[in-house]
């Protein structure tokens, strides 16, 4: 593979799961650590294995390596990534976003519409906020599991 070609997302997807993608997430959060840093951090039984994980992340082209030894995150959205905004050390469903749009439509449309017509369009961009809160949280349970 030459350095130009990137790793399409349905193989990321694929290839990076379980510890890996877990090693993947710590490295969005804290954006550059050295194996010892993932292996303390995340509690791993080795630093060798620390260094597996990083190494594969590494040859997939998600982290890059200088010369010190530190491993520095290449930021990607592939699997359950696609659905998430990584800001600083914050990985956030893109759902929570639309909840609290809806709820400030809701709360707008309370106060703004007549009577006649704001207890039924309340109730209706209620129940999207509804459906956006669990779907944020069915978000994070899945990537607290992976």
């Amino acid at each position: 593979m030459t350095v130009k070609e990137e790793i399409p997302d349905r193989r990321l997807g694929k290839e990076v799961v379980g510890t890996t993608f877990k090693v993947y997430l710590h490295l969005l959060k804290v954006k550059q650590a050295s194996a010892r840093h993932v292996y303390r951090d995340l509690e791993m039984s080795s630093p060798w294995l620390a260094t597996y994980h990083l190494d594969k992340l590494h040859n997939l082209k998600l982290v890059s390596k200088d010369v010190e030894g530190v491993y520095h995150v290449n930021p990607r959205r592939f699997g359950i990534l696609r659905f998430f905004v990584v800001t600083g050390k914050w990985i956030v469903p893109r759902t929570l976003f639309y909840t609290f749009f809806f709820l400030a439509m809701a709360i707008y449309f309370l106060y703004s519409l007549p009577a006649n017509w704001n207890v039924l369009t309340f109730t209706l961009v209620f129940i999207v906020v509804i459906i956006n809160v669990v779907e944020t949280i069915w978000f994070y349970k899945t990537l607290s599991r992976t």
